[in-house]
């Protein structure tokens, strides 16, 4: 798993597979800061859940689409 993959990963994707339930979105990207500490991470991102897919995926787009105006 690349850590932008994390982007797209909620809370309750976490609940599923085991993850503590009293884990909240300001911890997990605090303990994302400590497994990738050369990532630099969108934090708002994180913090926003869906917007944070949206915005990812438009990046995502982007960067394999160029467009010129």
């Amino acid at each position: 798993m690349k850590p932008e993959d994390w982007y797209s990963v909620t809370l309750a994707d976490l609940k599923e597979v085991g993850f503590p339930a009293t884990v909240n979105k300001i911890e997990l990207a605090e303990l994302l800061g400590e497994m990738y500490p050369d990532y630099e991470w969108q934090k708002l991102y994180l913090l926003k859940g869906r917007y944070a897919q949206q915005r990812h995926l438009e990046k995502v787009v982007a960067s394999l689409f160029e467009v010129s105006c």
